[in-house]
C-alpha cells in the first residue's frame, strides 16, 4: 500500500510537469471557476432571502427584483462554467498532446532489442488506451475535481457564516463517508492496474491474431484462436466487472450516508425554529447547501475510480518513457567519406545472457568486396548484419569501418551509409514512389525510375493504373510478396549506399527475375562493400569470400571453387540443392 501511494504520488508528479507549462491558463480557470462556484453558491442564500424577507410578507415588488438578480447570476453561473471548461479542455489537450508526442518520440529512439521482446499488441495498447484514459482524466477529472473543492470550501464558508450549528450537522456525516471510500479506493486501483494490464494482452493477441489471419486459416486453427481469445476476454471482463463494482460502490454509500444527514439536519433544523433561533428559509437554504456539499463529495467519490484508471494507464505510459534510449550520440563522430574497409575483430554476442549466439567471428571486407554468409538457419548470419548496422551492441570485440569504432561514430551516420534489403519487406501506406523515395527524399523522378530499372522493378510499376503515383495499401497488401521485395531493392539502390546488406533479397522472386536482379546487382555492387546472406547457393557464386556459419562460428571460409573442392560443409550443402 505504502509502494504503491509512492508510485501514484510520483505519477502525478510527473503529470504536473507536463501541465506545468500552462499555469497561466489554469490559473484563469481556477478564477474562473471560483466565480462560477460563487454565483452557485449565492442563489440558495437569495432563494432563502426570498421566503423570509418577501414572500412570508407579500411583498411581490421586492420579490420580483430579486428574482431577476437570482436569474442574473445563474446566467452567469452558466456563461463562467462554460468558459472555465473550455479553457480546461485546451489544456487537458495540449498537455495529452505533448504526452503522445513525447511518447512517439521516445518509441522511436529505442532500441530494436525493445520491440523483439514487447508484443506490438501491448505497445499500441498504451499509446491508445492507456493515454485515452489519460485524456478522460485531464479533461473531465481534473475540471469535476477542481470545481468540487472550491464547491466545497465556498459552502463551508457559507454555511458557517449563516448557521454553524447547521453547519456541524451538515458535515458531520462526511468522516463516516470517507472511511468507506479509502478502503474501496484502495481496493479499486489495484484492480485498475490489473484491468489495464490485461486490456494490454488481449490488443496484443488480437494484434497478432489479425495480422496471421492466413496462417491461421492455412492450418485450420480458427476454433483454438476463438478459445484463446475468450480465455483473455473473459479474463478482462471479470476483472472489469470486479472494479467496476468496487468503483460503484462509493456512489450509493455516499447516497446513504448523505440521506442520514439529511434526517439530522432536519431534526435539529425544528427544534432551532421551535426555539426562534431559525427560520423556515434558512433551513431550505441548509437543505439545498446540504445537497450542494454532498454533489462535490459524491463527483470525487466517483471520481477517484477514473483516477485510479488513469493513474494506472499514466503508469504504463512512463514505463515506456523510461526504457534507456539507444545512447546519446552528441559526443560520437560522424562517419563522412566511407570507403567500405569492414572488419570484424573477435566479435561475441548474445540475445540472451551467458548464450552466445556469434563466437569470436573475424572476417574483412575490403572496398568492392562481397562476402556472402551461407549456412543453416539459426547459424548467425542474420545476426552478424545487425551487429554492423547496430540494431544491437556486441559483447565482445570490435567492428571496424575505416579503421573506425563504429562505436565511437553516430548510428544515424552509420545506417546513412549502409543499404538494407531484408527477407520480410515493408512498404508504408502512401505511393509507390514516396516508397522508393524513403531511401532519398531528395531523389528526382528519373533518379527513381533508373534505380526502379535496375532493380526490375520499373516495367511492373509502369503497369499499375496510376503508375508510380498508385497507392500502396498498409503494409504494401495490394501488392504481391516479390513486387514488394522489388520496390524495397530499387529503394536500396535510390539510397546509393557506401556498404550493401542483401539479407535474402531475391528470395521471394521467380528464378527469371532474380537472374535480371542480378545483373542489375552487379552494377550495383561495383565499388560498394556487399554483404549477402543466401540460401540460393547458386547466387554467390561469384562472392569475393564465402563465410559458412554454424552454430555461432565461422567453420570454413575462402571462394566458391575453393569450398567446393574441400569437399565438406559448403560442398555438401551446395550439391544438396540439386539432388
Amino acid at each position: 500500500m505504502e509502494k504503491e501511494k509512492k508510485n501514484n504520488a510520483k505519477t502525478l508528479l510527473r503529470l504536473w510537469k507536463f501541465l506545468k507549462d500552462f499555469k497561466g491558463r489554469i490559473v484563469l480557470v481556477v478564477i474562473l471557476n471560483i466565480i462560477a462556484t460563487g454565483c452557485s453558491i449565492i442563489g440558495p442564500l437569495l432563494a432563502g432571502k426570498a421566503i423570509d424577507d418577501y414572500i412570508q410578507v407579500f411583498d411581490l415588488e421586492g420579490l420580483k427584483l430579486l428574482l431577476i438578480i437570482l436569474a442574473l447570476i445563474y446566467l452567469a453561473n452558466s456563461l463562467f462554467t462554460w468558459l472555465s471548461t473550455y479553457g480546461m479542455a485546451k489544456i487537458s489537450e495540449s498537455t495529452l498532446y505533448q504526452i503522445r508526442k513525447k511518447l512517439f518520440d521516445h518509441l522511436e529512439k529505442l532500441p530494436i532489442s525493445y520491440f523483439d521482446k514487447n508484443k506490438k499488441g501491448d505497445i499500441m495498447s498504451r499509446f491508445t488506451n492507456d493515454v485515452q484514459v489519460i485524456s478522460e482524466a485531464l479533461t473531465d477529472a481534473l475540471m469535476q475535481i477542481l470545481s468540487s473543492l472550491i464547491t466545497i470550501v465556498g459552502v463551508c464558508f457559507i454555511m458557517f457564516k449563516v448557521n454553524w450549528i447547521l453547519a456541524l450537522v451538515t458535515i458531520s456525516t462526511v468522516p463516516l463517508f470517507f472511511i468507506f471510500a479509502l478502503k474501496l479506493g484502495i481496493k479499486s486501483g489495484k484492480l485498475y492496474n490489473k484491468q489495464r494490464s490485461s486490456l494490454g494482452k488481449l490488443s496484443s493477441y488480437s494484434e497478432e491474431m489479425i495480422t496471421g489471419m492466413k496462417v491461421v486459416k492455412s492450418y485450420v486453427e480458427e476454433n483454438d484462436a476463438i478459445r484463446e481469445f475468450e480465455k483473455s476476454n473473459e479474463e478482462l471482463r471479470d476483472i472489469s466487472v470486479k472494479s467496476q463494482i468496487v468503483g460503484n460502490l462509493i456512489m450509493p454509500i455516499n447516497g446513504f450516508v448523505g440521506n442520514l444527514g439529511h434526517i439530522l439536519l432536519i431534526a435539529v433544523g425544528a427544534l432551532l425554529v421551535v426555539n426562534g433561533k431559525c427560520t423556515i428559509g434558512i433551513i431550505l437554504v441548509f437543505i439545498k447547501y446540504s445537497n450542494m456539499f454532498r454533489r462535490p463529495i459524491n463527483q470525487l467519490a466517483s471520481l477517484f475510480a477514473n483516477v485510479q484508471s488513469a493513474l494506472a494507464g499514466a503508469n504504463r505510459v512512463f514505463e515506456v518513457i523510461d526504457e534507456p534510449i539507444e545512447f546519446d550520440e552528441t559526443k560520437l563522430l560522424p562517419l563522412n567519406n566511407v570507403e567500405g574497409y569492414v572488419k570484424f575483430d573477435d566479435v561475441t554476442f548474445s540475445y540472451v545472457k551467458g548464450k552466445s549466439i556469434l563466437k569470436n567471428i573475424n572476417l574483412e571486407a575490403k572496398p568492392g568486396d562481397t562476402i556472402a554468409l551461407v549456412g543453416p538457419t539459426g547459424a548467425g548470419k542474420t545476426t552478424i548484419v545487425n551487429l554492423l548496422t547496430r540494431f544491437y551492441e556486441i559483447d565482445k570485440g570490435n567492428i571496424y569501418i575505416d579503421g573506425i569504432d563504429i562505436r565511437e561514430v553516430k548510428k544515424t551516420d552509420l545506417r546513412k551509409r549502409i543499404g538494407l534489403v531484408l527477407q520480410d519487406t515493408y512498404l508504408f501506406k502512401g505511393t509507390v514512389i514516396d516508397n522508393i523515395r524513403y531511401g532519398n527524399k531528395d531523389a528526382t523522378l528519373d533518379e527513381v525510375i533508373e534505380a526502379c530499372k535496375q532493380a526490375q522493378a520499373h516495367s511492373f510499376i509502369h503497369r499499375l493504373p496510376n503508375g508510380y503515383n498508385t497507392i500502396v495499401e498498409e503494409e504494401g497488401l495490394n501488392f504481391s510478396q516479390g513486387e514488394r521485395q522489388l520496390i524495397s531493392i530499387a529503394r536500396a539502390i535510390l539510397s546509393n549506399p557506401e556498404i550493401l546488406i542483401l539479407d535474402e533479397a531475391t528470395s521471394n522472386i521467380d528464378t527469371k527475375t532474380e537472374k535480371a536482379i542480378q545483373r542489375g546487382m552487379q552494377e550495383l555492387m561495383k565499388g560498394r562493400t556487399s554483404f549477402v546472406i543466401a540460401h540460393r547457393l547458386s547466387t554467390i557464386r561469384d562472392a569475393s569470400e564465402i563465410l559458412v556459419i554454424n552454430d555461432g562460428q565461422i567453420i570454413e571460409r575462402g571462394s566458391h571453387k575453393e569450398l567446393l573442392k574441400k569437399g565438406k560443409f559448403y560442398s555438401k550443402m551446395y550439391y544438396s540443392q540439386f539432388e
